[in-house]
């Protein structure tokens, strides 16, 4: 990694802040502050608008123009609501293909699937356990959005069902309440019923 020395660069990192903090809000913001006001107050250099846009576009080549990182989790919800419109079970099936989506990053073979395939056939996993959407296969899936291939889905899906018995063998088996079962105990004759005469008694306990 390259550093600038910070004494001698010190406008250039001042810069490279304010450049990166703008194409931030250009992602983010839906009211874009203006570049000046990006930039603090008593700064040591004030940039004008159009040196500030000259390093964003530096950064955005530096970084192939992807500023934003594609995972599974971007296609999730979509996915769902393809299935599920009414959102009957919306809420189960982004809880469990949350959980299988994440038990997959162990696993470094995952990493040659696209981020929207293994969505899909997250999904696809989720619903073998509903029975309303057991229809859901990668033939499906592949028309939720462009560039998803049945192969590539079926592949991963072939990968994720071994993940998925593995996540049910961790999660504890339901406990039933236990019954309490009472069994009547041989006190023996040192102990007297409440039935026996006062005397007796006495004389009892006067042996223990």
């Amino acid at each position: 990694m390259f550093h600038l020395p910070m004494q001698q660069n010190e406008w250039a990192l001042q810069l490279l802040s304010v450049a990166c903090l703008s194409l931030a809000a250009k992602l983010e913001e839906t009211l874009l502050p203006s570049l000046l006001d990006l930039q603090a107050e008593g700064a040591k250099f004030i940039f004008e608008p159009r040196t500030i846009l000259r390093m964003e576009l530096l950064v955005l080549n530096s970084l192939n123009w992807r500023l934003r990182s594609v995972t599974p989790f971007t296609f999730i919800n979509f996915f769902v609501h393809k299935i599920d419109p009414a959102g009957k079970y919306a809420r189960s099936l982004v809880s469990r293909v949350t959980e299988i989506t994440l038990a997959t990053t162990k696993d470094i073979k995952f990493l040659s699937h696209r981020p929207s395939s293994l969505a899909a056939a997250s999904i696809i996993c989720a619903t073998d356990e509903v029975k309303d959407l057991t229809f859901v296969n990668p033939g499906i899936a592949a028309s939720w959005c462009t560039g998803l291939i049945e192969e590539g889905i079926a592949d991963c899906y072939q990968s994720l069902k071994q993940v998925t018995v593995d996540i049910m063998r961790r999660e504890p088996p339901m406990i039933l309440p236990q019954l309490r079962v009472t069994t009547p105990v041989n006190m023996g004759p040192s102990v007297s019923s409440s039935s026996s005469p006062p005397n007796k008694r006495r004389k009892l306990n006067n042996n223990c």
